[in-house]
């Protein structure tokens, strides 16, 4: 029997050093990886431009680099896909996969094979990382399965249907819309649960949860405001089940070509990330979920290379918003050919590494001048373009010269904030502590089993324990 100790599972320590504030002044989890309080991933198939083309491109500004493709194993950064983690079920070219819908799938034989992929791809117990699950084929919400994704409800009612043959539709319907609900939520939750009894030191959660689905700027470009429709925010409130199981959330913000440098990307993304924070504290008492926002180097199905206004769009969007972190996804596109691995080598080395340097350095920075290095910085007011930036007037960004054979990262950032700086920082963000500290500045430490731990914490604290112990029993 492998012994667990749950000092090492941080989504439980976290919830036991969490305090009851006002549901924006939630404590959040501590950083992974580098410790630092916004995180950027390189998440793309790059790996084949130095083999295939010669062109070596470098990583060393990001936190992490992790391939999405099928060979790689045991990364920082693990996606799952629908064909990697058990028994998903779905529709591929009209013919049922393990049952097509979740209602006609067998739950008990999918957790069967759940240690099967998590196995192949963290092989490590104890290994910290971010854990996503990519399932994309259906949505948990019966509403939400519209055009392509309609084949769903077809196969639910055709179930319902066959069992119940002198049913009127009224009676289908209603049956069908409650056995998949019922069902898809049964399939996600026990998944999660599942996945984060064998590999506990992840941050698991799906990708593109929550969305809100703001994308009317094809049809309203003039009048459009980003905003997530209160439908969609009410359909995300109806998930509540999913964001209480989820320890980390995968929201995506990927531009479409036509928001190419214009004021509509930044709304589009502004307004999914707030509601991905709106959600990540709303449905823990005690605490914040950390948010890690997919975005990409390019448009959506284009390789034109985001300019720069819309680098601050996303990232700098998402790391002002009070996002954990960005990871950069990537398809086989990138490395097709010479042209394109050195356009990406030339983006990293230039406008998309500059802009990471500035990013990431001036959110680190804010910690420690603002929150003691003990939380991270976020708007004050989230409908300003308060941006954490490095102030051209006291920093810049150098390739400082190899030394010694050593190899030392592409760029970074020289210089220190002034007091104008620092007064300018405190008008325009805020701190959201850490666990286990709190204050304005996150420079009050929260003694250990603290009594004033929320009541949903403690009993999430002692359910999912409970969880844990009943999984490896199993396992004997």
């Amino acid at each position: 029997m492998r012994k667990v100790s749950t000092l090492a599972l941080p989504w439980l320590w976290y919830i036991t050093f969490a305090s009851a504030q006002r549901e924006d002044e939630k404590p959040t989890f501590r950083p992974v990886f580098t410790r630092r309080p916004f995180l950027v991933a390189w998440n793309a198939p790059t790996q084949d431009c130095q083999p295939r083309f010669g062109v070596q491109l470098d990583f060393s500004l990001f936190d992490l680099q992790a391939s999405p493709n099928e060979g790689f194993v045991d990364q920082n950064l693990t996606i799952f896909y629908k064909e990697r983690l058990g028994l998903y079920p779905y529709y591929e070219q009209q013919q049922a996969v393990n049952g097509g819908v979740p209602q006609n799938s067998s739950l008990l034989e999918h957790l069967d094979r759940l240690p099967e992929g998590i196995n192949k791809y963290i092989r490590s117990l104890h290994k910290d990382g971010l854990a996503v699950i990519d399932w994309e084929e259906w949505r948990p919400i019966w509403v939400r399965n519209w055009q392509s994704k309609d084949i769903y409800r077809k196969a639910s009612r055709q179930l319902v249907a066959a069992k119940h043959t002198n049913w009127s539709e009224e009676e289908v319907g209603k049956q069908a819309v409650f056995e998949f609900e019922a069902s898809a939520r049964d399939f996600m939750v026990k998944t999660l649960q599942h996945a984060k009894s064998y590999r506990p030191r992840q941050l698991w959660g799906y990708y593109l949860f929550p969305d809100c689905y703001n994308h009317d700027y094809n049809k309203n470009a003039d009048t459009y405001t980003g905003r997530c429709p209160d439908v969609e925010e009410s359909r995300n409130d109806q998930l509540a089940w999913l964001w209480k199981e989820s320890t980390a959330l995968y929201p995506s913000i990927y531009l479409d070509q036509v928001l190419a440098s214009s004021e509509n990307g930044r709304k589009f993304v502004r307004s999914r990330v707030k509601e991905a924070r709106r959600i990540a504290n709303k449905h823990h008492e005690g605490y914040s979920l950390p948010v890690f926002v997919y975005t990409r180097p390019t448009y959506s199905r284009k390789l034109q290379l985001l300019s720069e206004k819309d680098l601050v769009s996303t990232i700098g969007e998402s790391a002002a918003l009070g996002a954990a972190g960005a990871i950069f996804w990537g398809d086989a596109d990138y490395t097709k050919s010479k042209e394109t691995c050195q356009m990406i080598k030339r983006y990293l080395e230039d406008d998309l590494g500059r802009y990471i340097v500035n990013v990431t350095t001036a959110a680190q920075l804010c910690s420690q001048v603002l929150c003691h290095a003990n939380g991270r910085c976020l708007r004050r007011e989230n409908h300003t373009n308060a941006y954490l930036h490095l102030p051209a007037s006291s920093f810049r960004i150098v390739q400082p010269p190899v030394e010694g054979g050593h190899k030392s990262p592409a760029l970074r950032a020289e210089g220190q904030f002034s007091r104008m700086d620092i007064e300018s920082l405190k008008i325009q963000f805020r701190c959201q502590c850490y666990v286990g500290w709190k204050g304005q500045s996150c420079e009050q430490q929260e003694p250990v089993g603290n009594s004033a731990v929320g009541s949903d914490a403690a009993r999430a604290l002692k359910l999912l324990t409970s969880l844990l112990l009943c999984a490896l029993v199993l396992r004997l």
